[in-house]
C-alpha cells in the first residue's frame, strides 16, 4: 500500500501534467474572434474618452 504522501505527489504531478497540456492547446477561432472584438471596443472607448486635441 502506498503512503499518503506518495499518493499526493502522484496526484500533484498528474494535475501539473494536465494543466500543462491545457496551456498548450490553441484557443478556438470563435474565442479569438471574441477577444479581437473586445480589444477593438477597448481601443474605441479609449479614443472616445480622450479630449479632442484640436480644441
Amino acid at each position: 500500500m502506498k503512503s499518503k504522501e506518495d499518493m499526493q505527489e502522484r496526484l500533484g504531478l498528474g494535475l501539473k501534467d494536465m494543466y500543462s497540456s491545457v496551456l498548450d492547446e490553441p484557443l478556438p477561432d470563435d474565442m479569438l474572434a471574441l477577444l479581437d472584438q473586445l480589444e477593438e471596443n477597448d481601443t474605441r472607448d479609449v479614443k472616445s474618452s480622450r479630449p479632442d486635441e484640436n480644441e
